[in-house]
């Protein structure tokens, strides 16, 4: 779960592991490949805010945990930007995108479509 925004980062968190999720939080891809290291095996999703800090997106840091296992992982962009190319561009990288307020329910949905898909 990447998110740079530490009150969405911990809500998400907690929603997610409600659900029974062992979750890896971070606000950057960076923390997030730091924190990775030290599991085995890689996550079976990812969910990523588009928008992060320094100009980086959710896009990227996806491709990055992408790199860092060699392999392709399950992944839903989250967004609160509602312009049109920011949109064509996250649906552009065949990544998932939920746009923000996000409800429980379509979330979980989302994590179950993404994940059974893989």
């Amino acid at each position: 779960l990447i998110d740079d925004e530490p009150v969405v980062l911990s809500s998400l968190q907690a929603l997610l592991m409600g659900w029974g999720f062992d979750v890896v939080a971070a606000t950057s891809a960076e923390e997030a490949m730091q924190r990775l290291q030290e599991q085995p095996q890689p996550p079976a999703i990812i969910l990523a805010d588009y928008r992060l800090r320094e100009g980086r997106t959710g896009t990227e840091a996806i491709r990055d945990l992408c790199g860092m296992y060699h392999r392709a992982i399950p992944s839903i962009i989250l967004t609160g930007d509602t312009a049109p190319e920011r949109i064509r561009e996250a649906q552009a990288s065949g990544i998932s995108v939920l746009h923000k307020p996000i409800t429980p329910p379509v979330l979980l949905n989302a994590l179950s479509e993404t994940m059974g898909s893989a």
